[in-house]
C-alpha cells in the first residue's frame, strides 16, 4: 500500500494543490481520499492512471476537498467503454452543509450542474453513502472490497462543518486520515488511528497565539497533533493541508510536535509517494 499526495495545501492558492490523497494498493490506484482543486492536474503530471479507481472518500465537503471531484470522475469514465461504477462516501448535512448523497445529486442527479457526465464516455453509476456525524458514534468499519481493502470511520469536527476520519487497512498494514479537525474532534481520531502505521494529518495552524483566532475553532495546532500520534501509537505522522504561515515554521511546528509524540515528523509535498509500512 503506498499513499501518493497529490494535493498538500488549504483554499489559498499558494503553490500546493488543494487536499488530495490517492491509495494504490499493489500498484493499482483505487481510492481517493478528498480531491481538491489541482488534484487533478498532479494525477497527470505523475502520469498515474485511473482506470482501477473506484472509490471517493471525502471528509468534509468544503471547496478545497471537493472541487476536483467532478473533473476525476468525467476522467475516469473517458478511460473505457465498459460501464463505471464509484464508491463515494462522505458525512451527512447539517445547516449550510449538505449530505453527501445530495452533493452528489447536485452535481451528477437529474437536473444537476454536471448530469452529462454520467453518460459522456462510459456510462457512469454512484452508489453514495452519508456518514454519521454524531461524536457519540464510535469507530465503524463502512467498506471492504472483494480484494480485502477494509475502510473505516468515525465522526470528527471541524468547526460548523460535518466531517469525518477515514482509516484504510489492507493486509496487515493501516493508514488514517484526519482531515480537518478541531480539537472536539481528537478523542474519535484517537480511537480510529490506534496503532496505525501511517497517520496523515492536516495541520493548518500554529501553536496559540500563532494563527487567527478564528481558525482554531476549525483545526487543531501542533502540540495536539503530537498529543494524539503519541496516544494512538502511529508509526509515522505525516502533516499536510499546510498553509504558508505553517510551511515558513516548519522547525517550530515539528519540535512541538515531537515535545508530545518523540518521533520524527515528515511534511507533505504534492506528488510525494509514501510506502505505507
Amino acid at each position: 500500500m503506498v499513499v501518493v499526495f497529490l494535493g498538500t495545501g488549504g483554499p489559498r492558492p499558494a503553490g500546493r494543490a488543494a487536499s488530495c490523497n490517492l491509495v494504490i494498493i499493489h500498484g493499482r490506484p483505487r481510492l481517493l481520499v478528498d480531491s481538491g482543486s489541482g488534484a487533478f492536474t498532479r494525477l497527470g503530471e505523475l502520469g498515474i492512471g485511473l482506470r482501477d479507481l473506484d472509490i471517493i472518500l471525502l471528509t468534509h465537503l468544503h471547496i478545497d476537498h471537493t472541487a476536483d471531484v467532478p473533473s476525476i470522475i468525467k476522467a475516469r469514465a473517458m478511460t473505457q467503454e465498459d460501464p463505471v461504477h464509484f464508491l463515494m462516501t462522505g458525512p451527512a448535512g447539517k445547516g449550510d452543509y449538505p449530505s453527501t448523497t445530495r452533493f452528489a445529486e447536485l452535481l451528477f442527479g437529474q437536473g444537476g450542474a454536471w448530469t452529462y457526465v454520467k453518460t459522456f464516455g462510459a456510462r457512469v453509476t454512484l452508489e453514495v453513502k452519508d456518514l454519521p456525524i454524531d461524536l457519540a458514534t464510535g469507530p465503524t468499519q463502512i467498506f471492504q472490497t472483494p480484494d480485502g481493502i477494509k475502510i473505516l470511520t468515525v465522526a470528527t469536527h471541524h468547526g460548523d462543518a460535518p466531517a469525518v476520519a477515514y482509516r484504510i487497512e489492507y493486509g496487515d498494514k493501516s493508514v488514517t486520515f484526519s482531515g480537518d479537525i478541531d480539537p472536539l474532534g481528537l478523542e474519535n481520531l484517537t480511537k480510529l488511528a490506534t496503532g496505525t502505521d501511517l497517520l496523515v494529518f492536516n495541520c493548518a495552524v500554529l501553536d496559540p497565539p500563532g494563527s487567527p483566532a478564528e481558525l482554531y475553532t476549525r483545526h487543531s495546532p501542533p502540540k495536539r497533533i503530537g498529543e494524539v500520534a503519541k496516544a494512538c501509537g502511529a508509526r509515522q505522522l505525516i502533516l499536510t493541508h499546510i498553509p504558508p504561515l505553517v510551511d515558513k515554521a516548519r522547525a517550530k511546528v515539528s519540535a512541538s510536535i515531537r515535545a508530545a509524540d518523540q518521533e520524527t515528523v515528515q511534511f507533505a509535498e504534492d506528488k510525494m509517494r509514501v510506502p505505507v509500512q
